[in-house]
């Protein structure tokens, strides 16, 4: 009874020792470390370059950089307050809106469902033009909004475009100095060059503003009708200028 009690233990040992050389053999890295003898493991890993240095950034990939496109609009910056002009490296800063700029440009906005804070630069350096060419108050504005209703990228039948209605392939010339023809539609460009166009005109008619509309109407039949509706435009936008409650219809 002893001696097959012996064997059994022995056998047991045996298949027990197996077990374990079969274990070292899959995992010699876990029985290193469980024995306490992970010094090699450690010895074979190469060494820092600095002692305490910093990990490594991964390396991000250089994105290329877009062109910039061309201005096609007017931006408002809310955070400070400021209008600011299309994209351009000439165009000068505006001046901050006056009260009556604002109360025009909001009355502006509801009349043609515009958002009113696009409107206020058109409407400062509109005002700035009708002094530099000694034209009439809120003239500028009047002509923008009977000729587009201050949407800026219409185009007529004959190819006028943009809130002056200004035709390009006879006035390329002026659109030059503003970088010629990707800032034909540029709402700001739009404002100075048809500014240009109607003071040319009032020299032209000796300095009659009615006669101007007409010759920048393109004269005919219907330049009667074209220049009540400016001059009517006018006079509202000098009633709400002042202060006046003026509908919007």
């Amino acid at each position: 009874m002893i001696v097959r009690r012996l064997l059994t233990l022995i056998r047991l040992c045996g298949i027990l020792a197996l077990g374990v050389a079969v274990y070292v053999w899959l995992y010699p890295a876990r029985f290193r470390s469980w024995i306490g003898n992970d010094d090699a493991s450690q010895a074979a890993a190469p060494a820092p370059a600095r002692q305490n240095a910093a990990p490594a950034a991964p390396a991000v990939p250089t994105v290329p950089a877009l062109p910039k496109p061309p201005p096609t609009g007017l931006k408002v910056s809310a955070a400070a307050g400021e209008t600011a002009l299309p994209a351009r490296p000439d165009a000068p800063r505006l001046p901050r809106p006056t009260a009556a700029q604002i109360a025009v440009a909001a009355w502006l906005g509801a009349r043609f469902h515009v958002v009113p804070g696009a409107i206020e630069p058109l409407v400062v350096e509109a005002d700035k033009l009708s002094k530099d060419y000694k034209l009439s108050p809120n003239l500028l504005i009047a002509v923008m909004a009977i000729e587009s209703n201050f949407h800026p990228y219409i185009q007529s039948e004959a190819g006028a475009q943009g809130l002056m209605q200004v035709m390009p392939v006879i006035h390329a010339k002026r659109y030059e100095k503003f970088g010629g023809k990707s800032s034909f539609m540029d709402p700001m460009v739009s404002l100075r060059v048809g500014a240009e166009i109607l003071r040319d005109c009032v020299k032209l008619k000796g300095g009659s503003e009615t006669e101007a509309l007409r010759f920048y109407f393109g004269g005919g039949a219907t330049s009667d009708t074209y220049i009540d509706k400016v001059t009517t435009e006018q006079r509202k936008l000098n009633l709400v200028a002042a202060g006046a409650r003026v509908p919007t219809n």
